[in-house]
């Protein structure tokens, strides 16, 4: 696939395949530790649309029984990067989290704003634990939440594309992770 002259490569699908395999041994692990305690499995829950692609990978790689329901939220504005929304919005009437044990799965955490409002609903609405996976995240100072598991930790500002990240809703079927260059 042709991508975009002001794409630069940042993680190949190779580094990405890795990192979603030791995430995934270390979720195994909890979730073995879910069901000794309680004859549940984990509820995995994909943050849409971005977080399909590294939801997908990974709860195919857990070696253990994952429940799965989506949830969707919208923190930024459609079509426009960088263009956040004052609240972040979301969906969880059809998240049967009442009771169990949740793995939220997202592509990138900027500062966890979305991450920390979903946790916190998921909780009002009866979930036991939540805890967090994302392949990208943000280094910036005093995030808002801080994923349980990350595969790869990011320290510029640029915008990324591929693997679920969008540019203006477009290109997040690459499967690579790139740096959008400016000028």
């Amino acid at each position: 696939m042709q991508v975009p002259s002001n794409f630069k490569p940042l993680y190949s699908r190779d580094e990405i395949e890795r990192a979603v395999k030791k995430i995934a041994s270390e979720i195994t692990l909890w979730a073995e530790e879910v069901w000794e305690k309680s004859q549940t499995d984990i509820l995995a829950i994909p943050i849409l649309r971005g977080g399909l692609f590294f939801y997908a990978d990974i709860v195919r790689c857990v070696q253990h029984s994952v429940g799965m329901a989506p949830a969707r939220s919208w923190g930024y504005e459609l079509n426009k990067n960088n263009v956040k929304r004052d609240t972040v919005e979301m969906n969880l009437d059809d998240v049967p989290a009442r009771g169990r044990n949740v793995l939220l799965v997202d592509d990138i955490c900027d500062s966890g704003r979305t991450l920390k409002a979903l946790t916190r609903g998921l909780l009002e609405i009866g979930a036991l634990e939540v805890k967090t996976a994302v392949i990208v995240r943000r280094a910036i100072p005093e995030p808002e939440h801080i994923p349980d598991w990350t595969g790869f930790e990011y320290e510029g500002t640029e915008w990324l594309v591929g693997y679920g990240m969008d540019d203006s809703d477009r290109w997040r079927n690459l499967p690579d992770i790139y740096v959008i260059k400016q000028g």
